[in-house]
């Protein structure tokens, strides 16, 4: 590539990019770091205090990624920034700050820094996206998948679970299918730089060992690019010799990072836990104190106050909400997206992120827990924390005056319990205990009991001086880590568990679980996702297991609606069992201890029946007793048992809560129309369900009749609905609710047929069960548009076909283009990129079964023989269960053959043939990819052979035609061996992301409808 002069990039330029993003210059560090990084080719650990901006490492790596490109030279700069912190966040700060950075390339000016680094950046990328900033998140399909393409250059924000599962081939809450995909993402052309790493630890050195696995690749293009690590911490490293970048007399004496260091918080500490018996309580008629002293004595009407659990947060929140002399919001991490969302967009929150004038009426408190610790850009002017350890004080103080410009910013440490043999303290233990004892010799030390307002108001101003510039020197003569939590142990990753870790498909039985690797050995496995469906009922006071299953098949579930807790938590709410609720908003903390079981003759608690989706099976799966909620798992629980509302977990069951199913981020979604869902969204009664299930019911007697134009009756039903809904607007989602049917009532033409769904044609689908029940699915996006449609995946035998009508050659030429073009972007070699092309071109040829397709016309067989050519894809839409079953049945199509294996075979005898097509390609991956494209063949296909065997005949990438039988599909005996040699040729990340670029591809032309 030749580049013109004014398309070049120097390092000089990266203050005007800054200033052209930001508004503002780089901080001394920050040039400092973009150099040094530029020089050596290595990525130091930062030694930054809070404060200096850590996620400008965002915009360091995006323009070193263009100039290197600019520069012709080899690229050594990773395409993908994963930016990981371990907890559960209210407000994500890297993602806002790249979705910022995103927008200034996007609309860039010409002749500017910022345009360059798009124009490269988009170069790189072969696309017209410069940047994508995302949000990695779980799911079951292709929907769910967090990037479309390898080469595309992303800045993704995630947990430690999150990241860390999907490293090691195990990610949580997402289908084994899609494990391969996920892993070659995080492992390969990946920086991952850890927030707080003084309690990510183990995910960095697990990540280390890993990336000195892929470095063993025989083949050294795919050795070199094994992921990147670098902590964010000051007090976190992989070892003694990494290089650390810290700041320099230059940030102290700028005059604005000078003054930051130099913030006056004073700290002071108010000791409540005498005779305290309940901690949350007691933290909150505290806190409620203090907030009556600091509200004279700020100098901005705008408090913090942080506890350590979700509980004493609430009980706070409850405390101060009933006043009228203040404004106050609730923050907490574990909460669903939406709900999130639309928190965030309320007056009080947006005021709070935005700033508090000076002038305001009434203070505004903001009572959280640790999600403020980290990623939100927030300045109080004075602060109320619970004691914990030491790091965490450090965090929350760093949320105390960040711009440096009041005279005092008081901090309020106050101390609700203590850890001894009758009580302790949640979250922290011994290292808040010793904390509070080293303080005390520190700051002023005041009793709650008895304590007037005046008295310690006059304390404030000679608390403790902390801040950057004073830390080192208070924390200079003493042993600092009994003041935080023990580092916990770490297990090494071998060379034997990593292998049993990329067989995906089947996976080994036992599987080694990833926590131990994320957290260390001494903590609690990951949480759970659940979700609430209102059109999960019971029959005669009893669950329809079968029917929750086929509503669940029907609208699998979007990540925007789940939530993680703590599965001993959610055993403690599905039983009514008594119990404190101390879980936090920190990944993978010790949790209480579960209850001591009875006596083996003592009744054990009911437990309020649930769903579970089991992973490996890939179906859902009733749960009825407690011991059966896994950690990892994700667990779908009716509306009617509550536990969540607008700020999230709460773990009561007074109030149901909402169904959010029908609103994914997809365009294109399903929506139920079901009474009792309707009247939840739109907070009606008993008498609006009544209303409700009347008018549905009769539009669905009239659809099964077939008598009037359906688009007629849905037109009617829809207007119907809406002024229903139009006279209720109590309910939490009732605009939701409203634009949804507002905007499906724009749809001119319905239908009821299986194939019918058209781009001006939406489609209707009947429940066989619920004469009061229907979905309306939009008409397909307009030609060339992406769909991403709900239950499109890889799960079943027919999952991956449900998408536009489209021939067998024609997608399959454009997947051949586009995986080429994916792997020429990602800088991989000739021959690989002409593997790739010619796997392509063949993977999906074993559709050519004249059963599969008889399927693919929706069980119509003199359809499929009448077809100038095979299909690909079928058209039927993934939520229509009846159908696709009914399909099936009438091919006689065994929902376990995978059409996969008869590629695979066919391939092996195209080979066996010599062709001059696939020479130079790297024969044994050309049939591992074909086979594995679904995700199976990790090592072995499932073992399933046609009942009713016939002969295949097969196109292939040379136009030549080979005939298989399909009696030899099933278990190829070859694939271990094979697998095992190409993990150890390209690396286990490597061969994954070779797998990637295929499946990513044939997923992108599935969607566009090629």
């Amino acid at each position: 590539m030749s580049l013109t002069p004014e398309h070049t990039l120097r390092l000089e330029e990266f203050p005007d990019f800054v200033q052209e993003v930001r508004g503002h210059r780089p901080f001394p560090w920050q040039t400092a770091y973009l150099h040094e990084v530029a020089d050596r080719g290595t990525w130091p650990d930062l030694d930054i205090p809070t404060g200096l901006g850590k996620t400008s490492i965002i915009d360091i790596w995006a323009f070193l990624l263009a100039w290197q490109h600019t520069a012709s030279s080899g690229r050594t700069v990773p395409l993908r920034l994963f930016f990981v912190v371990d907890r559960r966040l209210v407000v994500d700060q890297a993602h806002d700050s790249a979705r910022a950075l995103q927008h200034a390339l996007d609309t860039a000016l010409p002749d500017t820094a910022t345009a360059r680094v798009a124009r490269a950046l988009r170069e790189i990328a072969d696309s017209g996206t410069a940047l994508e900033s995302v949000r990695m998140r779980g799911g079951v399909d292709w929907a769910s998948r967090w990037l479309r393409s390898p080469a595309q250059p992303a800045v993704i924000t995630s947990t430690v679970d999150q990241y860390g599962s999907r490293l090691l081939f195990r990610g949580y809450h997402t289908s084994p299918r899609m494990w391969p995909i996920d892993a070659a993402l995080c492992g390969i052309d990946a920086l991952l730089a850890v927030d707080e790493a003084h309690i990510s630890l183990p995910l960095l050195v697990t990540a280390t060992d890993c990336a000195a696995y892929q470095a063993t690749a025989t083949q050294p293009e795919f050795a070199d690019r094994a992921v990147k690590v670098v902590s964010l911490s000051a007090t976190a490293s992989t070892g003694p010799d990494r290089p650390r970048h810290s700041i320099t007399s230059a940030d102290r004496t700028h005059p604005v990072a000078g003054r930051r260091l130099a913030a006056q918080r004073r700290l002071t500490l108010l000791d409540a836990s005498p005779g305290a018996k309940d901690t949350a309580e007691a933290f909150a008629h505290a806190a409620e104190s203090a907030v009556d002293t600091l509200m004279p004595i700020v100098e901005r009407p705008m408090l913090g106050v942080v506890a350590n659990t979700i509980r004493a947060a609430r009980a706070t929140y409850r405390l101060l909400s009933q006043r009228d002399d203040v404004d106050v919001v609730l923050l907490t991490g574990r909460s669903r997206t939406l709900d999130r969302e639309r928190l965030l967009a309320s007056p009080l929150v947006t005021e709070l992120l935005t700033g508090v004038s000076a002038q305001r009426d009434k203070p505004l408190i903001a009572v959280a827990t640790q999600t403020v610790e980290v990623g939100i850009d927030i300045s109080f002017a004075g602060l109320i924390t619970e004691n914990a350890a030491l790091a965490a004080l450090i965090q929350r103080l760093g949320r105390l005056d960040r711009t440096g410009d009041l005279h005092l910013a008081p901090a309020l440490v106050i101390r609700a319990s203590t850890q001894n043999d009758q009580s302790s303290i949640p979250v922290y233990g011994e290292a808040a205990e010793h904390t509070w004892n080293w303080l005390t010799n520190q700051a002023p030390t005041l009793p709650a009991t008895d304590l007037d307002t005046t008295t310690l108001a006059q304390a404030l101003p000679d608390g403790l001086l902390v801040n950057p510039l004073t830390l080192p020197g208070l924390l200079a003569d003493i042993d600092a880590t009994l003041l935080n939590v023990a580092p916990p142990r770490i297990p090494v990753v071998h060379r034997t568990l990593l292998d049993s870790w990329t067989r995906t498909s089947p996976t080994p039985v036992p599987d080694q679980d990833p926590a131990p690797f994320l957290h260390g050995l001494d903590t609690t496995p990951e949480d759970v996702q659940i979700l609430w469906r209102a059109d999960l009922q019971e029959s005669t006071g009893r669950p329809d297991f079968d029917q929750w299953r086929e509503r669940m098949q029907q609208l699998p579930p979007h990540p925007a609606e789940t939530v993680a807790i703590p599965a001993a938590q959610l055993r403690r709410f599905l039983t009514r069992t008594a119990g404190a609720d101390d879980s936090s908003d920190l990944e993978a903390t010790p949790q209480p201890p579960e209850p001591t079981p009875g006596p083996k003759n003592q009744k054990q608690p009911r437990m309020s029946p649930v769903l579970s989706f089991d992973e490996v099976q890939g179906e859902w799966v009733p749960v009825t007793e407690a011991n059966d909620i896994r950690p990892g798992s994700t667990v779908v629980l009716p509306s009617h048992y509550g536990g969540h509302d607008a700020y999230g977990w709460a773990g009561t069951r007074d109030l149901p809560t909402c169904d959010l199913g029908d609103f994914p981020p997809a365009a294109t979604a399903p929506t139920r129309l079901h009474a009792p869902l309707l009247t939840l969204l739109a907070g009606g009664d008993e008498h609006l369900t009544e209303a409700l299930t009347k008018t549905i019911t009769r539009a669905v007697g009239l659809l099964h009749a077939g008598e009037q134009e359906e688009g007629a009756i849905v037109h009617t039903l829809l207007d119907t609905l809406l002024g229903y809904l139009n006279r209720h607007t109590d309910g939490a989602y009732a605009d939701l609710a409203r634009d949804r049917l507002s905007h499906l009532r724009t749809v001119e033409q319905w239908t009821v047929e299986p194939t019918g769904r058209t781009e001006r044609r939406g489609r209707v689908v009947l429940d066989p069960d619920e004469p009061a029940r229907l979905l309306l699915i939009p008409p397909h996006p307009p030609a060339g548009q992406r769909e991403e449609g709900a239950g499109v995946g890889d799960e079943s035998a027919d999952a991956s076909s449900l998408t536009r009508p489209v021939s067998l050659s024609q997608h399959s030429a454009a997947v051949a283009d586009r995986s080429a073009a994916f792997a020429a972007a990602v800088d991989l070699p000739t021959n690989l990129i002409d593997t790739l092309r010619t796997a392509g071109h063949a993977h999906d040829c074993g559709k050519a079964h004249s059963r599969f397709q008889c399927m693919l016309c929706a069980g119509d067989r003199l359809l499929a023989e009448s077809l100038d050519e095979p299909r690909a894809k079928s058209g039927m839409d993934p939520a229509d269960h009846a159908a696709r079953r009914r399909a099936a049945k009438l091919a006689q199509w065994d929902p376990e053959m995978r059409h996969e294996a008869l590629s695979a075979l066919a391939v092996t005898a195209w080979l066996d043939t010599r062709p001059a097509h696939a020479r130079g390609t790297d024969d044994e991956l050309l049939v591992h990819l074909v086979a594995a494209h679904h995700g199976h063949a990790r090592p072995l296909l499932p073992p399933v052979t046609d009942p009713s065997p016939q002969a295949v005949i097969c196109t292939m990438p040379d136009e030549q035609q080979v005939t298989v039988q399909s009696g030899d599909m099933g278990a190829d005996w070859s694939g271990p061996d094979r697998f095992h040699a190409l993990n150890r040729r390209y690396g286990p990340w490597g061969l994954a992301l070779l797998e990637a670029v295929l499946r990513l591809a044939d997923m992108a032309c599935s969607e566009e409808g090629t």
